[in-house]
């Protein structure tokens, strides 16, 4: 199964949610904890739709990622960086569904649903890079 296009599908809907949150210029993302309202006395004239456009820029540059696992890399150094660049994608999301998880299940801030978003991402990218890493071996020549 090419588990790249069910994440490409699923970082997606993070970019959606993140636009609109640019666009109305509002903090925190759908399903997660309640932003209090003073929470935007840290941000300047129009910073909150600048970090949410980063947001959203950063969740298009995984889709990014898994689009080029979808094609076939020549050289090492190539592979290497293509690889990583998937692992570093799983961690991110496996560490913000753990943090988002456990910060609802110990405190009364919310956020468990965007947990479980990032815990599903985390799984999608991790299947993804296993398959990278299962058709580069079936590509490589053999050695004799």
């Amino acid at each position: 199964m090419k588990f790249a296009y069910l994440g490409i599908g699923w970082s997606g809907l993070y970019v959606a949610s993140k636009v609109v949150y640019a666009l109305e210029g509002r903090l925190g993302v759908t399903g997660g904890p309640v932003v209090s309202p003073e929470s935007y006395l840290a941000y300047g004239a129009g910073e909150v739709a600048l970090a949410q456009w980063g947001n959203a820029g950063a969740g298009a540059l995984v889709m990014v990622v898994l689009l080029a696992g979808r094609f076939r890399v020549g050289g090492r150094w190539a592979y290497g960086m293509l690889l990583g660049a998937h692992g570093l994608c799983a961690a991110v999301a496996a560490a913000g569904g753990a943090g988002m998880l456990g910060g609802a299940l110990l405190t009364d801030r919310g956020g468990a649903l965007f947990g479980g978003y990032c815990a599903v991402w985390a799984a999608l990218l991790l299947l993804a890079t296993r398959d990278l890493r299962q058709r580069h071996r079936l590509a490589a020549p053999r050695r004799v």
